[in-house]
């Protein structure tokens, strides 16, 4: 893979965004974080999914985005939610702790939808609520173009750039606000063994830096990541996942088939995303039923960045009888 090609994947991975199941599991009580997690090995698909859940209440489901990331960046955010609803968080097929396929052609789009379906009859859940952050977004569309019957509600969460055009705007916008001494930093880190040899530590700190763009206050991206726990597996897993599904975001469309969606939506963004509002707008009006929300002062993390508005926003959607 060249350089420039590279640089243009890892970017990628960073901003973006009939199957036989068995459910042979292997619970662990004793990985729990601060947010009271509790975690599980399944096999969904002939792949073991690293699946984790917290709180009580009515069902969520969160795809995390990417693609290659892992849900490590969203569980501590969602403790407020989790103190009325259970969430449900789990590693897409290759990424984070969940197995890496042996056979790398099951990771496409159609298996990852199947994956979610897999996971809905595993935790015996009928209409799901269904959320999504940025490739999770566009993931949750695409399983609701196929499944629109199993969704009771779709959560699109700073949703990935609906076609090619806005994630070229995307890509501008971020590129006008990276300093030339952090693209300077990027570059060097890149260019490092250690990041050749993907020293977890390394392929962290690049990510930190080319996603600072995506912080309304660039200085919160140190926080942010301070979460988030690569391996040496994790990263390099990432880094090939990312490589295998970068085809499917050039030259495509996320808004075909969308009006088959009947779910109520919500859409919710930050006023200082760098994916076009234009973006969400179409794939608002593409879905029956949706309603656009805007956070101010908050770019692709809401949940991080604007919280109390976040989980405001949330619960008022899911239970209109909500009061803060």
């Amino acid at each position: 893979m060249n350089s420039k090609h590279f640089i243009t994947n890892f970017l990628l991975i960073i901003f973006l965004f009939s199957c036989k199941t068995d459910t042979k599991s292997d619970i662990s009580t004793e990985d729990k974080t601060e947010t009271s997690l509790v975690s599980e090995t399944v096999e969904i698909n002939g792949v073991n999914h690293y699946i984790s859940k917290m709180g009580n209440g009515e069902a969520i489901l969160v795809l995390h985005g990417g693609p290659g990331l892992f849900q490590d960046y969203l569980t501590p955010y969602f403790g407020k939610l989790a103190e009325k609803y259970q969430l449900f968080f789990y590693d897409q097929r290759g990424c984070g702790k969940t197995e890496f396929p042996k056979d790398t052609a099951s990771i496409n789009i159609n298996q990852y939808i199947e994956d979610i379906e897999a996971i809905r009859k595993h935790l015996k859940l009928d209409k799901i609520i269904l959320a999504g952050h940025s490739w999770g977004a566009n993931l949750a569309l695409m399983y609701g173009k196929k499944y629109s019957d199993n969704l009771k509600n779709l959560i699109l969460i700073s949703p990935a750039p609906a076609n090619t055009e806005f994630y070229d705007q995307m890509f501008k916008n971020m590129q006008s606000k990276r300093t030339d001494e952090d693209i300077k930093k990027l570059v060097k880190v890149m260019s490092s063994s250690e990041f050749d040899s993907k020293n977890p530590p390394t392929i962290l700190e690049a990510v930190k830096i080319g996603d600072k763009v995506n912080f309304a206050d660039q200085t919160k991206a140190e926080e942010f990541y301070k979460k988030i726990n690569f391996t040496e597996q994790s990263a390099g897993n990432m880094l090939v996942v990312s490589s295998i599904l970068e085809k499917n975001f050039f030259n495509y469309s996320i808004i075909d088939s969308l009006n088959n969606i009947k779910c109520p939506t919500l859409i919710v963004i930050g006023d200082l995303d760098n994916i076009p509002f234009a973006s969400a707008q179409l794939i608002q009006d593409n879905l029956p039923k949706a309603r656009l929300e805007v956070i101010q002062h908050a770019s692709l993390y809401p949940f991080f960045e604007t919280p109390k508005e976040f989980n405001s926003i949330i619960s008022n959607f899911l239970d209109p009888e909500y009061e803060q």
